[in-house]
């Protein structure tokens, strides 16, 4: 396939920030909030499934940061303190880890707007990967935090078998933390191996695609080794990936390139994505293409909804030119 979706949240539109604003100070009632969030959602829906995008997802509209439901719905957690969501001018409640992580609940599938989701195009999801999830949570110690990613493992594959009953086809695990800072080299091996033992407790015996998504860093520096990971896609973001040290590697997985700048207002030229878009494909795949996804390099989110759509309709722009290099 060779396709896009969105990389994660979704900005607010005009009206739904009006109207959490208004909630804030007492004037329209919480019932009158959730039909905002309600009509917000059908809005972003319907905008993905009018750009052609090959996944949907509800938006992740009442999600105040990757981590905070969470944060809110599992045992031995609690939340803690504002904290810079990593260079960017946006926070999040830092998750402090006081026990062992366990779930009562399914956490996504409880708050997503499934209903509102397409009967014929297939959903997917995002949630946070374990090692970032506990990389960006207070806890006690090494020893403390390598048990906390193991639990938090456990917890993401029953999310990930709740979503799959559901309906949902694809998920992405963010994974940030991983690429933020390049491991040293003398933990490289060992905080590598890590990463895979935890994806392959948090994917055992799923249905569904995966994709694990890195952005904010260069994921060159985790290469090759990624390419073992046990997930069916890599997300790379590149606007911080080294294109020459990626192009040297040979892939075997499929991609989700994040060509759009979230972090960006300037809206790129489709020609020149697609241009970039074919000259790593063509470099990444010996013979046979994989599943190859153009996608913003980030969530949406950092942007206002109007400039949000029209990196969307860029992003379905490139995958279409994509589509008649290589599928003639």
């Amino acid at each position: 396939m060779i396709g896009c979706y969105v990389n994660g949240a979704l900005p607010r539109p005009r009206k739904l920030i009006e109207q959490t604003r208004a909630y804030d100070r007492n004037r329209i009632s919480e019932e009158e909030l959730e039909k905002s969030f309600a009509e917000a959602t059908e809005i972003v829906i319907d905008t993905q499934i009018s750009n052609g995008l090959s996944y949907i997802t509800d938006g992740m509209l009442k999600w105040q940061d990757l981590l905070r439901p969470f944060t809110e719905n599992l045992n031995g957690i609690r939340l803690g303190s504002l904290t810079r969501w990593f260079d960017n001018n946006t926070f999040y409640r830092q998750p402090i880890i006081t026990g062992r992580v366990e779930s009562e609940k399914d956490v996504v599938t409880g708050s997503a707007y499934v209903e509102k989701l397409p009967k014929n195009i297939p959903w997917k999801a995002i949630l946070p990967a374990p090692y970032t999830f506990v990389h960006l949570s207070e806890t006690k110690s090494y020893e403390n935090a390598t048990e906390s990613m193991f639990t938090f493992a456990e917890v993401i594959r029953k999310e990930i078998r709740s979503l799959a009953t559901a309906g949902f086809s694809y998920v992405q695990l963010n994974d940030p933390a991983l690429v933020y800072e390049p491991i040293a080299s003398s933990r490289k091996k060992d905080e590598l191996a890590l990463v895979k033992d935890l994806l392959e407790i948090a994917v055992k015996g799923t249905s569904v695609k995966t994709c694990l998504q890195t952005y904010f860093g260069d994921i060159a520096e985790i290469l090759p080794e990624a390419l073992d990971f046990p997930v069916d896609h890599l997300g790379v973001d590149l606007y911080k990936t080294d294109f020459r040290k990626l192009k040297e590697c040979s892939f075997e997985k499929g991609v989700a390139l994040g060509l759009v700048d979230s972090r960006s207002s300037l809206v790129e030229e489709q020609a020149e994505l697609a241009a970039i878009a074919k000259e790593i494909v063509e470099s990444i795949y010996d013979s046979q293409i994989r599943d190859v996804f153009i996608c913003s390099n980030c969530d949406l989110e950092f942007l206002p909804w109007e400039r949000a759509k029209e990196k969307m309709k860029v992003a379905s722009s490139v995958a279409q030119s994509l589509r008649g290099e290589f599928n003639g």
